[in-house]
């Protein structure tokens, strides 16, 4: 082992912390220590003073095994659980596994009731991967939880077992660990059982998790965890899922399990039926502020504009009267919505002014704003209005003035939007999607196509799996007369993002390639998905394709 101080200065130290050490007893004693203080300093001499001195040395010198050796060592000697603790840190820092396994094994043994000693152990293994070895300790984490935080403890399972490779076998050991509150009936078996589901659900044992929530559920019927598993399963298409969620929600007090289904349904694209959960949650429960925000946006947008009007406003009642964060954002949200119904009624004006009325308390705040007004007047194709506001307030903000750019282009100010998507990139140079919407502009007009492939390119090294760039790569591919490639960038886009305007490019270049059935096939699946996507209108218009 090679040391940093010369063998006379160690020795010198060594000889120090020595002397220090037996002149600090008659002090202590002095003090009158209790017994138990007596034990706890009985085993720090000055031979493990200077171990410990050694050790920390050594890492600080570059020399970490060295350094755990000393430390884990003078842990052992004397039974210290910081130096346990200190040791498996080390190994930690160091990646080695093994060595921060051995430490954490040797402080649960010395300390077996030590959760923190125990908690090493299952959690380094379950990093190496180690499942089956992480039973014992898995079964000793949930024993030594005190009462009061056992369920809280069962609940964390799937969390632990999360990066495993061997999702069947996790799921395996989980269930002999949980297998003593499996048939409690009480809220620890309902906590258990989900658990227990999460596991199957993570190595895709449908069946195996739906029953668990079943179990679940007859362990507690009002437990939360095992509805809320249900409904997991149930935005998968799980099969008999729902029916448990229906089941359980009849069981439960209040409404926060209601709303939880509700967001499923929209998760599920099911908009009536969430629209009809939330007005039996508004009839049984008027004051409930986030259901009429909900309820209201989802009017919204199935064009009941009457009715929108009417819950958010009773939203924007209810939430005045609570101030809070959450209630400000839900405000904001409410009053946007609200100037939308206006601008629908073609009161733009009043609407801008509904905007306007929003709270802006900081620069953030002022930004969101100033978005919003955009947004609605980009929605009613006021392109001049929403360039103009956004002159006026974007500054230095790259955000609001790549927004700018974009509106740019829509009134053909090809030259002022490159120079702002350039200023962009001058203040900002990460800023991919500045670069891929200049690549894709010069593509698409068929000019500088070198650099337009260049810009792209650029792009994509910071956004790799961005369907959208990998489509401007397809297209500029194809301007430069590259069908193959341009259909195998194109294929990769559509396949990672089945967007309607990847859907036109990718039919034009089979179109091109003579390849009609495929390109009326995607040409279809583009209409189905957006109708009025303007870049599939202006392809379809433009090829004529009997579809």
């Amino acid at each position: 082992m090679k040391f940093p101080l010369s063998a006379a200065r160690l020795w010198a130290l060594r000889i120090t912390l020595v002397t220090a050490a037996s002149c600090a007893a008659p002090i202590i004693g002095h003090a009158q220590a209790s017994d138990s203080d007596k034990t706890e300093n009985s085993a720090m001499n000055g031979e493990l003073l200077y171990e410990i001195l050694l050790g920390e040395m050594n890492l600080r010198h570059g020399e970490p095994a060295a350094g755990f050796s000393l430390l884990l060592d003078a842990a052992r000697k004397s039974n210290d659980v910081a130096l346990y603790d200190r040791a498996v840190e080390i190994a930690l820092q160091a990646r080695s596994g093994d060595g921060a396994l051995m430490a954490a094994r040797a402080w649960s043994s010395a300390w077996p009731q030590d959760r923190k000693a125990n908690n090493q152990v299952l959690q380094i293994l379950l990093a190496l991967n180690q499942v089956v070895e992480s039973l014992e300790p898995l079964k000793k984490e949930i024993a030594l939880a005190p009462d009061t935080e056992r369920d809280a403890a069962i609940n964390l399972i799937p969390r632990h077992y999360a990066r495993v490779t061997d999702k069947k076998r996790a799921a395996a050991v989980v269930e002999q660990a949980l297998e003593p509150y499996l048939n409690k009936s009480n809220t620890t078996g309902a906590t258990a059982w989900t658990s227990l589901g999460r596991m199957r659900l993570a190595s895709d044992d449908f069946a195996g998790a739906v029953d668990s929530s079943k179990k679940g559920q007859a362990a507690d019927s009002k437990a939360q965890g095992p509805l809320l598993l249900a409904m997991e399963l149930m935005s998968k298409n799980v099969s008999g899922a729902e029916l448990l969620v229906q089941q359980g929600l009849r069981k439960q007090d209040g409404s926060e399990m209601a709303m939880s289904y509700v967001r499923v349904l929209i998760e599920l694209e099911r908009y009536k039926e969430a629209t009809e959960q939330l007005q039996a949650i508004t009839r049984r429960d008027s004051k409930l502020a986030d259901a009429w925000l909900v309820l209201g946006s989802l009017q919204f947008e199935q064009g009941q504009d009457k009715d929108a009007e009417a819950s958010l406003a009773r939203y924007v009642i209810l939430a005045s009267n609570t101030p809070s964060d959450t209630s400000t954002r839900g405000l904001n949200q409410a009053q946007t919505r609200r100037a939308a119904l206006l601008a629908r009624q073609g009161k733009m004006s009043e609407a801008r002014e509904l905007i306007h009325q929003i709270p802006a308390n900081n620069a953030d705040e002022q930004r969101s704003r100033v978005l919003a007004e955009v947004q609605l007047l980009r929605e009613h194709r006021q392109w001049q209005a929403a360039f103009d506001l956004l002159a006026a307030n974007s500054g230095g903000d790259t955000d609001l003035i790549y927004e700018q750019a974009m509106l740019a282009e829509k009134l053909n100010k090809l030259d002022d939007m490159e120079k702002l998507l350039r200023k962009v990139i001058a203040q900002n140079p990460s800023y991919y999607n500045a670069y891929n919407a200049l690549g894709f502009s010069l593509a698409d007009r068929n000019i500088r196509l070198p650099e337009a492939k260049q810009l792209i390119v650029k792009a994509l090294t910071f956004a790799p799996d961005d369907p959208f760039i990998t489509d401007s790569l397809g297209w500029v591919e194809f301007r430069m007369g590259n069908l193959g490639a341009a259909l195998t960038y194109l294929q990769k886009a559509y396949k990672d993002r089945a967007d309607a305007e990847i859907a036109a490019h990718l039919g034009e270049v089979l179109w091109k390639m003579k390849r009609q059935d495929e390109a009326f096939k995607i040409w279809r699946e583009g209409l189905n998905n957006a109708p009025n996507n303007e870049t599939l209108q202006e392809t379809l218009q433009r090829l004529k394709p009997a579809l």
